[in-house]
C-alpha cells in the first residue's frame, strides 16, 4: 500500500520508520532473549513501543487503512511491555538483597557469542 501510494520510491519516511523499528526489535530481541539483559529490555521494549507507534503514524499519514494495519500490534506491545516488566521485577540479579538488574545497558563480564561462529 505504501509503495504503491508514495509513488514507487523505497526511500520514503513510512517505510524508513517501518525499518527502523525492525532494526530496534532486533536489537531487544537479542538483549532480552539471547543475553537475558532483564533490566534493559525493560527500557528497549517501551523503545520498540514507541518506534512501532512512529511507523504506525507514518503510515497513516501515507495511507489510512495501512496505518491502522500496522497499529494493530500495540495492543500486543503493550501485554509484552508489562510481561517484561514483570519477568524484570521477579528475576533479580542478588537473590538476597533483591537487587534489580538496571534499566540501561551494562557492559558483563560474558560475551554475547554466536552459535554459528563456535
Amino acid at each position: 500500500l505504501i509503495y504503491q501510494a508514495n509513488g514507487h520510491h523505497f526511500l520514503d519516511p513510512a517505510l524508513l520508520a517501518l525499518m527502523f523499528h525492525l532494526c530496534i526489535g532486533d536489537v531487544w530481541n537479542t538483549m532480552n532473549n539471547s543475553e537475558q539483559r532483564f533490566g534493559a529490555s525493560v527500557t528497549g521494549v517501551l523503545c520498540v513501543t514507541a518506534s512501532a507507534l512512529n511507523a504506525a503514524y507514518q503510515y497513516y499519514t501515507v495511507d489510512e487503512t495501512a496505518g491502522n494495519l500496522l497499529g494493530l500490534p500495540m495492543v500486543w506491545f503493550a501485554v509484552a511491555a508489562s510481561l517484561i516488566t514483570a519477568t524484570w521485577k521477579l528475576n533479580p540479579v542478588d537473590v538476597e538483597t533483591g537487587e534489580l538488574d538496571v534499566l540501561y545497558p551494562v557492559v558483563r563480564e560474558d560475551k554475547t557469542e554466536f552459535a554459528w561462529f563456535n
